[in-house]
């Protein structure tokens, strides 16, 4: 992946998400930044979705189908998602 084939999205266009990318955040339970192949739908399975929503205390909450570790994760901070443009 060139950096001209990266697309940086932010909170107000989460719309342009594609269903797979890359997620970059800080995982508070291993207190370093971590990166992971993630996708908005859990695969076989294109009903159950992942959101993103603003919790209670202001935090910015993303949850995604983790494709590294086979599971739900919800990024909470310093989130930066990347994905490939298509041509």
């Amino acid at each position: 992946m060139t950096k001209e084939n990266i697309l940086e999205l932010a909170e107000t266009n989460l719309t342009d998400i594609p269903e797979k990318f890359t997620i970059r955040y800080w995982a508070n339970k291993h207190q370093k930044f971590i990166e992971r192949q993630g996708c908005w739908t859990k695969p076989n399975d294109n009903f159950t979705t992942g959101k993103a929503f603003i919790s209670k205390n202001g935090k910015v909450c993303f949850v995604y189908w983790d494709l590294d570790q086979n599971g739900w994760r919800m990024a909470t901070e310093l989130i930066t998602i990347k994905a490939e443009r298509n041509a």
